[in-house]
């Protein structure tokens, strides 16, 4: 399976449904299924979900069905909005047509596809998930959660971890391969778009509005080698992070 993850700008919040309208031609092998209001346990069939949310003018909306799920928030301190589609995806190109739905939409800012597994421990700090995952963590780095006593805690460093995402002001500082990231984004980052198109180990499509970049002919899955190689280049371009 492959997660998806999608930034619009929070302008888009007031008309959520829209997002659900613009995925619902994407999902037609899910049409049959019953689906589950994930805010309130509610029950429905998944052509009912549109109606749902209009009647009871949801903004924010998390659909869970045929083990996978579709939320929608906004991050209001952000200034953003999140799309995630979590283990629905069971193919790349299933992926890319999720997301080429939503890519005209104005509001949008940038999107990845990545792989679950790889970044929950990217970044993961709690010591604790690591114990009880059997996973072993001695070799990472550590520091402290910076907060006072009592509530000091040792935690592990992700501060260099190429796999690693930050929420910030308007965006998402993550890299995934592939990726979309909107021109509108990389114009307030002052990414240069010609830099970003002549990466000799990337493939940059130019989509109009939006480049789709591949990084890597698979999703990341490594922090080692040439996946963290092309990673740290991604971040290094994107976000000079």
């Amino acid at each position: 399976m492959f997660d998806i993850e999608v930034v619009f700008s929070e302008g888009l919040y007031d008309s959520s449904p829209n997002v659900w309208v613009r995925l619902v031609q994407q999902l037609n092998d899910f049409k049959e299924f019953e689906v589950i209001d994930g805010f309130t346990g509610k029950k429905m069939l998944f052509g009912e979900v549109l109606r749902y949310l209009k009647q009871n003018k949801r903004k924010s909306f998390f659909v869970e069905l045929a083990g996978g799920s579709i939320e929608f928030s906004l991050v209001a301190d952000k200034e953003l909005c999140r799309l995630d589609i979590k283990n629905l995806a069971n193919s790349l190109e299933m992926a890319h047509s999720l997301i080429a739905a939503l890519i005209d939409e104005p509001a949008f800012v940038q999107a990845r596809v990545y792989d679950a597994e790889y970044d929950r421990w990217q970044n993961a700090e709690n010591i604790t998930l690591f114990e009880a995952a059997n996973v072993e963590h001695s070799h990472l780095p550590k520091k402290s959660n910076g907060l006072p006593f009592p509530l000091t805690q040792e935690v592990v460093d992700i501060s260099n971890n190429p796999g690693r995402w930050v929420l910030r002001k308007g965006y998402i500082e993550a890299v995934g391969s592939p990726m979309w990231v909107s021109k509108s984004l990389l114009n307030s980052l002052d990414v240069d778009e010609k830099e970003l198109m002549n990466v000799d180990c990337f493939s940059v499509e130019n989509l109009g509005s939006v480049l789709k970049i591949v990084a890597c002919e698979q999703c990341f899955t490594a922090d080692v080698g040439i996946q963290a190689e092309r990673q740290v280049m991604l971040r290094k371009i994107l976000f000079k992070a």
